[in-house]
């Protein structure tokens, strides 16, 4: 059987997570992100090819147009793509290098603030789960503890307030559950030993780092700087108050930073798309 068009159209794949950050631990597996493009079918016609997906997520493929409009939005994961240091670009063509070099295109105050935001995402899953250590929801909730009567196989509210209620409760139970289900037995430990999850509180510090570091310097670096200290922090080496008032303090002055920051307020969109247009081309018409 032949090979999917997204391993023979690959222009880009990377090395991604934390072997390319350089916090790999024993247990830590090599994830890729790469960048194909999609046959002329899938450009011209009526169907698209956005993305695929290895079994375990493991490794992402991108078609070609979708990767650019996620890097022009800023998405941190796929502009740390483009600043990979080429030692782990396992995959790397004459087109995946002109990608690479309009990576600039792409770098706005807004790649700062979205760094910062997932940030934020990290913040809000590590204080859940820590509420959940904490306090875990005792029983499912039942529409009766909210005033919810059954008649005729339907269960009638009081008040609308009072359905919303026993929805949001519902829905806290049923995240805890899943999150129980599917919870890493490693992150389990760290959790039970610190008292929050830490390998979280690890990418919530390198991302609040990554996002002041494009904003002041316009600069993206991949491979941390700062790795032991990352390191230290996912062992535990900050109480989770101090965490907190580290994060507090860096989101304080997030505005400031923004200001002054070097970078335009916006990327380049027809820059970076006339490179898009031309990779294109050239693969389907041209040298590649």
């Amino acid at each position: 059987m032949s090979a999917p068009f997204w391993e023979t159209n690959l222009i880009l794949r990377v090395v991604c997570g934390s072997q390319a950050y350089g916090l790999a631990t024993a247990e830590s597996d090599t994830d890729t992100r790469g960048v194909c493009v999609p046959p002329k079918r899938l450009l011209l016609g009526l169907e698209r090819f956005e993305q695929h997906e290895s079994a375990g997520c493991d490794h992402v493929t991108y078609g070609l147009a979708k990767f650019a409009r996620l890097a022009l939005e800023g998405n941190p994961n796929i502009i740390e793509t483009l600043f990979t240091p080429p030692e782990l670009m396992p995959v790397l063509s004459e087109l995946g290098r002109r990608l690479v070099d309009a990576r600039s295109k792409t770098l706005s105050r807004r790649v700062g603030e979205r760094f910062m935001g997932y940030a934020q995402d990290q913040r809000r899953r590590m204080e859940r789960h820590r509420r959940w250590l904490a306090s875990p929801p005792p029983a499912e909730p039942r529409p009766a503890a909210f005033g919810g009567a059954e008649e005729a196989g339907r269960v009638r509210w009081p008040s609308s307030q009072a359905e919303k209620a026993y929805k949001a409760g519902h829905k806290r139970w049923r995240q805890y559950h899943d999150w129980r289900a599917r919870r890493n037995p490693a992150r389990a430990a760290l959790e039970e030993r610190h008292g929050y999850d830490t390998k979280h509180a690890m990418h919530l510090c390198r991302l609040v780092t990554m996002g002041e570091e494009v904003l002041r310097e316009g600069v993206v670096r991949v491979r941390r700087p700062d790795a032991e200290w990352l390191r230290g922090v996912r062992a535990g080496a900050l109480a989770y108050d101090e965490l907190l008032a580290w994060v507090d303090e860096r989101v304080a002055r997030l505005p400031g930073l923004v200001a002054a920051s070097p970078l335009p307020e916006a990327p380049d969109v027809a820059g970076f798309e006339a490179v898009v247009i031309e990779i294109h081309e050239r693969f389907h018409y041209g040298e590649r």
